[in-house]
């Protein structure tokens, strides 16, 4: 027990004081942070069936109700906050097929076209739509604006226009947008995004999804680097610094930790990605 081990450093400490100071410290931060885990694990009833989700965000259940109402959810969150995971275990709660499309630069990425042979190429959003599941539309403050009208006028109405013929709603289509804006442009850690139209955006419920730092700890599981990860955040945060600190900083460098990697190499690598040494100073100095 972590425990019985914290009683039997404390007697010792009397002749190595220095090396037991820092294992006594890492050991209260392991402790402290098995008392204060809130992770949850799911489990959905279907009939006389049970699915065992597994460990999910802290936002998972509540994001699962916000689906089953049958209302378009614009899911507002940070890089790697686990938007897209989040989705397909929402399709898997709810026994149904997950469909994806990423940033779009035309609407025959949603709509589909004909070829040249005359056969229709289908879409994601199109089997989606008319055969019913989630579809999950990435990035969508990402993409055109122009190409989201047919996107807007498909979720407006029980029907859409594809190239082929009309084709209505399926009664089990299931919509998510997922952005790391609210759709009103670019700014200065998501440079790449575009202004969303107002008509677009009133389709939608937003909701926050934010990083779940007990669930970003539970899934590196090297809580030494990821406390660490979790403090350079907070200080970037704190100093009013643009950068983003996603959780694949931890299980990216969770991993290389593991295969050997120097430290020192992957926090150059991993975590500061290029920032200047002044900055990454100032930083440290407020962890």
């Amino acid at each position: 027990m972590l425990s019985d081990k914290l009683i039997a450093l404390n007697r010792r400490m009397g002749s190595a004081e220095g090396n037991l100071k820092a294992e006594l410290k890492k050991l209260k931060e392991e402790i402290d942070t098995k008392k204060n885990k809130k992770t949850i694990d799911i489990i959905i009833k279907k009939g006389n069936k049970s699915v065992d989700l597994g460990t999910q965000h802290i936002q998972f259940e509540n994001l699962l109700k916000y689906v089953q109402a049958k209302v378009n959810v614009y899911l507002v969150g940070s890089a790697g906050s686990g938007k897209t995971t989040a989705a397909k275990n929402i399709a898997k709660a709810l026994d149904i097929p997950f469909y994806f499309t990423g940033a779009i630069a035309s609407e025959f990425k949603l709509t589909g076209f004909i070829n040249a042979q005359g056969t229709i190429v289908s879409t994601e959003f199109r089997r989606a739509y008319e055969n019913g599941g989630l579809f999950l539309f990435d990035e969508i403050d990402a993409s055109y604006p122009q190409a989201i009208l047919a996107f807007n006028a498909a979720l407006a109405n029980d029907f859409m226009d594809f190239p082929d013929k009309k084709i209505e709603r399926h009664k089990d289509f299931y919509c998510l947008a997922a952005a790391n804006t609210y759709g009103s442009g670019a700014d200065r850690e998501y440079i790449g995004r575009n202004q969303l139209d107002a008509a677009s955006l009133d389709r939608f419920v937003f909701f926050d999804w934010n990083i779940d730092e007990d669930l970003e700890r539970e899934l590196a599981k090297n809580d030494t680097w990821v406390n660490y990860v979790q403090s350079v955040r907070k200080a970037a945060k704190k100093l009013g610094i643009r950068f983003v600190i996603s959780p694949r900083a931890s299980f990216y460098g969770a991993t290389l930790l593991e295969a050997g990697i120097e430290r020192k190499e992957v926090e150059k690598n991993v975590l500061w990605k290029g920032l200047d040494l002044a900055t990454v100073q100032q930083i440290k100095n407020n962890l």
